[in-house]
């Protein structure tokens, strides 16, 4: 029997919420499997059984509906019909008279009044007539109507059933895998300490599930799937271990050997209080403010997927190289391995030179790159120095190079301590193994002056205006017109303190004592 209405009805699938009903019979389904499965698979079977309901329901309708209407049944007065062409509407058969037709002989005629007043004819008795060969039941067959749903409203289903599935506890996940809690196998404190110091004997991991389940002899041929699911959800309820895998990979991590610079935000990425956005900035402004490759400044729509990218390249601002990290921006997310849920993901950068692995960790909540510090110093790169970087066709592998250098040495800003013990910056010819940006390039000779500087702030609560005010006043001595540009200053504003572009031009914007004279370049007042 089909449906009486089309199944793709727009309205029905846009607004579904996950039900009680809809999470009881994934469950079911579940416990019939005796399989995890993936979300897809079990939101196609919220469609389905959705779908099969409804038929169901309609059967139970079919004596007060009536029989479906074909040419070649004969109807007395007072039977009601229902007739799919009509969006499956019934009518009562009010009168019949002989029809005459030369072309396909005697038939009868019924006269049918529907419930809104309308009175229509149809011909009855006829043996020979299309519709007496339609398949109502194959015209709304669940495959059929299920694929269309999919293919309109199949990702949002997802996105309504996982938050539905996080809400309840019967079902248990591993990324984006249920299955029932009470199926899982017991792994015990046993497998789980043995776990520990085989991750302890690889330095901390990483290992695969595979691996583990290798090495702790719990793979018995019958169910791996679900063997691997119990050991895996298992790993993820305990606090001692990190699961660390990209998208589509689990791999596990001792947490308690993972870098402290991957499990607390270096000090030098640590922003102090943040200023209130700014609703409005013009298209040019943004442009500049993106070339700073900060993560902090976010432009445009951040929403949906992002589409994958052959390559990038990022300008490294003091604190990123000081901490030996890179920043994942609107344009190195692209290239950098993600995950479902892990907030920390094990890879490796790849030298593109001499081809050496560097073990590299993705930070996806801070929205950073870590592992990088003994590379750039062994690139001898600086503060503006920019690093290329390419995808690989692992996931798990990103090759990296600084840009090619344009000559041996080049006068750039060089902060030098004053005989008071505070900062100067001056224009020094510096030594250049890499290329750099023009106006963030910031040689810093002698880099523990910066780095006491850094520990004896944190205790002191200066507003980012002091800092810029006086930053503003050393740089406005580098040139003639005491001029300042917007990214020398962001460079040399992050050498003492973490200063997003934003919290920047914020400060730029409101303040009385700075003028702004075009191009990016402000000028302190007279009266600074």
């Amino acid at each position: 029997m089909a449906l009486p209405n089309n199944p793709i009805q727009e309205q029905q699938w846009k607004d579904l919420q996950a039900t009680s009903e809809d999470l009881q019979a994934i469950s079911a389904f579940l416990f019939e499997k005796e399989s995890p499965r993936p979300i897809e698979g079990l939101a196609r079977v919220l469609i389905s059984t959705r779908l099969e309901n409804a038929r169901a329901e309609l059967k139970k309708k079919q004596k007060d509906l009536g029989k479906i209407y074909l040419p070649k049944d004969t109807h007395a007065v007072g039977e009601r019909i229902v007739f799919p062409q009509r969006s499956w509407e019934s009518g009562t058969v009010t009168a019949t008279h002989p029809g005459n037709n030369p072309e396909i002989g005697d038939f009868t005629v019924m006269t049918v009044e529907f419930s809104d007043g309308a009175i229509k004819e149809y011909a009855a008795n006829v043996e020979d007539h299309p519709l007496n060969t339609v398949d109502y039941e194959a015209a709304s067959d669940s495959a059929i109507a299920l694929e269309e749903i999919w293919q309109q409203f199949g990702a949002d289903i997802k996105t309504k059933l996982r938050a539905a599935l996080d809400n309840q506890s019967d079902l248990v996940r591993i990324g984006y895998t249920w299955f029932p809690k009470s199926l899982l196998i017991d792994i015990g404190p046993g497998h789980l300490n043995l776990a520990e110091a085989l991750l302890d004997a690889k330095d901390g991991g990483p290992m695969s599930s595979a691996e583990l389940m290798s090495q702790l002899e719990l793979s018995n041929g019958e169910n791996d799937k679900l063997m691997e699911f119990s050991l895996n959800y298992e790993l993820q309820e305990d606090p001692r271990f990190d699961e660390v895998g990209t998208t589509g990979v689990i791999a596990w991590f001792l947490k308690r050997l993972e870098p402290q610079s991957v499990l607390e935000t270096p000090i030098y990425l640590r922003v102090p209080a943040r200023l209130p956005e700014i609703e409005e900035i013009p298209d040019a402004t943004a442009k500049m403010m993106l070339s700073t490759s900060d993560e902090l400044f976010k432009y445009g729509s951040q929403n949906g997927e992002e589409d994958a990218a052959a390559q990038a390249s990022v300008v490294l601002n003091f604190p990123h190289w000081r901490s030996g990290t890179l920043p994942i921006n609107t344009e190195t997310r692209k290239i950098f391995p993600s995950a479902l849920e892990t907030e920390h993901v094990k890879f490796s950068l790849k030298d593109a030179a001499s081809g050496e692995l560097i073990s590299a960790w993705v930070v996806r909540k801070q929205n950073y790159v870590y592992g990088l510090r003994d590379w750039y110093e062994a690139q001898n790169l600086i503060p503006g120095s920019i690093i290329e970087l390419f995808a690989t066709d692992n996931p798990a592998v990103v090759k990296i190079r600084p840009q090619k250098k344009r000559s041996n040495k080049e006068w750039i800003k060089t902060v030098l301590v004053g005989a008071d013990g505070g900062l100067v910056i001056a224009l020094l010819r510096q030594p250049i193994y890499a290329g750099f940006h023009d106006r963030m390039a910031i040689a810093i000779p002698d880099l523990s002056t910066i780095d006491k500087l850094w520990e004896d702030r944190k205790s002191k609560n200066i507003p980012l205006k002091v800092d810029v005010m006086r930053m503003m006043n050393e740089l406005s001595k580098l040139n003639t017109q005491r001029h300042v540009h917007f990214l020398d200053l962001y460079a040399a504003m992050n050498i003492i303190r973490r200063t997003p572009p934003q919290d920047l031009l914020s400060v730029l914007s409101t303040s009385d004592e700075i003028t702004h004279v075009g191009d990016h370049y402000y000028h302190l007042t007279e009266s600074e």
